[in-house]
């Protein structure tokens, strides 16, 4: 039997911070499994990057 997924959910880039390592695994496994053309392979290579370089201090929650 499969393993049903509950549906993704991002409320804010705090949320997003919060569950990237999951998240990360998720663009890594695109990158490896998915026929990406070079430039969309690309493009998801330095969003990793640049999502790596976020710490606590660069996201809050404005409310």
């Amino acid at each position: 039997m499969s393993e049903q997924r509950a549906p993704l959910e991002i409320s804010d880039a705090v949320d997003f911070y919060r569950q990237w390592p999951r998240l990360r695994t998720n663009a890594e496994q695109l990158l490896e499994t998915r026929s990406l053309d070079d430039d969309d392979a690309e493009v998801l290579r330095w969003m990793i990057k640049v999502v790596d370089m976020v710490g606590p201090h660069d996201v809050k929650r404005d409310r």
